[in-house]
């Protein structure tokens, strides 16, 4: 049973974003500092992939784990339950609906990926409890060491001065 009232319930969840979330701009102000530039939610990729990095030929996806449901993965018939998230619970409520809304959502996300992959593009998938305080740094700093490598990046070498000569 819900906690609150429907005209509650409903305020807070039409105030929920699909772009330009709190995460997602976390995630893109990192790499604009770190020298990246990047396209958010193109649209001549299929499911307009958050940020789309094209110096490494990356995608970056940053996936609520309420949403996106952390921890479970499609296998082409079901939701199977890898790993537990603090952040993916399930609302008591209405189970049927919402167990159809995620079903439909890790699918899709499974989908894209595979296009994606089809298409030659890296993936990163990035998970909002990666974004806690305490493991904000190491996954940023991970984010970019990948990018990085992808890029062909020397470690540590900002990818604005890479290829660029020094004036004299």
């Amino acid at each position: 049973m819900d906690t609150i009232d429907p005209a509650t319930r409903s305020r807070v969840m039409s105030a929920i974003h699909s772009r330009d979330t709190r995460p997602e701009l976390l995630v893109r102000r990192h790499l604009w500092r770190e020298g990246w530039r990047y396209r958010v939610c193109d649209r001549r990729l299929p499911g307009k992939p958050d940020i789309v990095v094209p110096r490494a030929h990356a995608l970056v996806e940053i996936r609520g784990c309420f949403w996106h449901r952390h921890g479970w993965t499609w296998d082409g018939r079901k939701l199977v339950h890898e790993a537990d998230c603090p952040g993916a619970t399930t609302p008591k409520s209405n189970r049927a609906f919402w167990n159809a809304k995620f079903r439909a959502n890790v699918r899709r996300d499974a989908a894209h990926e595979i296009l994606w992959r089809d298409l030659g593009w890296n993936l990163i998938v990035i998970w909002t409890c990666a974004l806690a305080p305490a493991r904000l740094p190491s996954t940023l700093s991970w984010l970019t060491r990948t990018l990085g490598k992808w890029a062909g990046l020397a470690p540590g070498m900002p990818p604005g001065k890479a290829g660029k000569r020094e004036s004299s």
